[in-house]
């Protein structure tokens, strides 16, 4: 039956508003009445509570409302209630009940048999899908040093975590408000200034400088003072250009003069030489963490610890779910860097 026929159209035929009323009535009738026709060709089958079938598969597995609690990470009397919920609902009883055991009754036997493979479906159907969900790509834009010597080595929990993720790490030494801001989605810095208005960054991983040389110079030439610093060659890097200079006036030494200087362009590559034997380096507690616990590194007149700015996230977008993550694992993995770092 069409439209046209339900409200009796006809070439040159003029209905009042009355007749046009009546129609439209008729037609919902007509439509309800299709509607409650199709709906009895489907049939709607009540399922069982899955979280109680969870725990009757799993006591039925093991005979063992104790193991079952101990595999679901449950009370024993959590299985025994969702047991009992599920008799209940089927309207039989699963198991015989003794002193330290229990039984499958027959129907029990009847209802493993078919809930223990489809729970199986049910758990590889889900890892399959959570296996081939899309990867969200989440580009991270820090210094070079930063990364290499503590981004890097904290990823893999992070991936851990949300394997679904996939970090993308950029170095730029670029401030923050110069940084292009299509090209990432989590900018890292230490720079408390420079940040572009429409930016929040947020302070994580207090940090320290220390003094940092290799075992084997400072057995050649031991620093008791800050005066004996004279006899060695000061680690520069271009990054972190300001580190002796503030360093040095922190110690009440602004005037001393070392026997030589190195630059690099990066404080990774300072610190590497420091490790090397080259000579004696500023470098923050953060990132010379791993050399010092290896004995790469030892630190420096060690009762000189100067405060320096922590380290600062911002996010391209508030709303990027992978990126809001990522900042709080940041945050959450900071807190015990700097804990062990003390």
């Amino acid at each position: 039956m069409t439209v046209m026929s339900l409200f009796d159209v006809r070439d040159g035929n003029t209905h009042s508003s009355n007749d046009v009323i009546a129609d439209f009535a008729r037609y919902k009738r007509l439509i309800l009445a299709y509607m409650r026709e199709e709906n009895s060709h489907m049939t709607y089958r009540r399922l069982p509570p899955l979280n109680a079938v969870r725990a009757f598969v799993s006591a039925a597995r093991h005979a063992s409302f104790t193991l079952a609690a101990a595999e679901l990470g449950v009370t024993h009397g959590a299985v025994s209630r969702q047991v009992k919920q599920l008799e209940q609902h089927l309207g039989v009883s699963l198991f015989t009940r003794g002193i330290r055991q229990i039984a499958l009754t027959t129907s029990g036997r009847e209802l493993f048999a078919g809930m223990a493979p489809a729970m199986e479906r049910i758990a590889t159907t889900a890892e399959a899908v959570a296996r081939s969900a899309p990867t969200a790509g989440l580009r991270i834009n820090v210094r070079a040093s930063f990364a290499a010597r503590w981004l890097i080595p904290q990823l893999p929990g992070f991936i851990r975590e949300f394997p679904h993720i996939s970090p993308q790490v950029t170095t730029s030494d670029a401030l923050p408000e110069r940084v292009v801001r299509d090209s990432f989605d989590v900018i890292i810095r230490r720079a408390t200034t420079g940040w572009p208005v429409d930016l929040q960054p947020q302070a994580f991983l207090s940090d320290r400088s220390y003094l940092v040389a290799s075992p084997s110079l400072l057995d050649a030439k031991p620093v008791q003072l800050v005066g004996d610093l004279s006899a060695h060659i000061f680690l520069h890097s271009e990054t972190r250009g300001d580190d002796w200079r503030e360093w040095l006036r922190f110690a009440g030494a602004a005037n001393l003069v070392p026997v030589g200087e190195l630059r690099f362009d990066h404080l990774d590559f300072a610190l590497r030489a420091a490790a090397d034997g080259l000579g004696v380096a500023v470098g923050p507690a953060s990132l010379v963490a791993q050399d010092l616990a290896s004995g790469r590194l030892c630190r420096v007149l060690p009762d000189m610890v100067k405060p320096i700015g922590a380290y600062q996230v911002a996010l391209a977008d508030v709303d990027n779910v992978s990126a809001m993550a990522f900042k709080q694992w940041l945050l959450d993995v900071s807190q015990l860097s700097s804990r062990r770092d003390l």
